[in-house]
């Protein structure tokens, strides 16, 4: 980073702030979790993967609730992913075919809410057909053909 982008960090954000309901990052369409209520589509679900302190990486599944930008200056923004992320391992598990079940009301992490938007994938879900309280979670863009 150069000194001068560090030190328009140090100096903190601006206290005004530009919460969006729609985001669109390298080819991807993004909505709140509200917006999604409203929509056709469905682009407020996300995973990201994090390393523990053993070195082990676990993926982490969740919704966006608030799109906001950060402006340090007049050209440095930074735009942030307010999550709600499900609990693991409890709220999530992996079957016998390799698909990940997760528990959308089972959230967790309540002091690591905020991700930089460009730290996550996108991720659709799908009812699952064996547990009403449970979704399937499919990562990736959707194809319209």
């Amino acid at each position: 980073m150069e000194r001068e982008t560090i030190r328009k960090l140090a100096l903190g954000p601006s206290s005004e702030v530009t919460s969006w309901q729609t985001y669109d990052i390298n080819g991807y369409t993004f909505y709140t979790k509200a917006k999604d209520w409203k929509s056709m589509c469905q682009n407020s679900g996300v995973c990201i993967e994090n390393v523990d302190a053993f070195g082990e990486v676990h993926t982490h599944f969740g919704f966006i609730e608030e799109i906001w930008e950060l402006e340090y200056g007049s050209d440095l923004h930074i735009t942030m992913f307010w999550c709600q992320w499900v609990k693991h391992p409890c709220g999530m598990e992996v079957d016998k075919f390799g698909l990940t079940r997760v528990n959308l009301d089972n959230v967790g992490y309540k002091d690591h809410t905020w991700v930089p938007v460009d730290r996550v994938a996108q991720v659709l879900y799908y009812a699952d057909p064996e547990n009403p309280k449970r979704h399937v979670a499919i990562s990736g863009k959707q194809r319209i053909l």
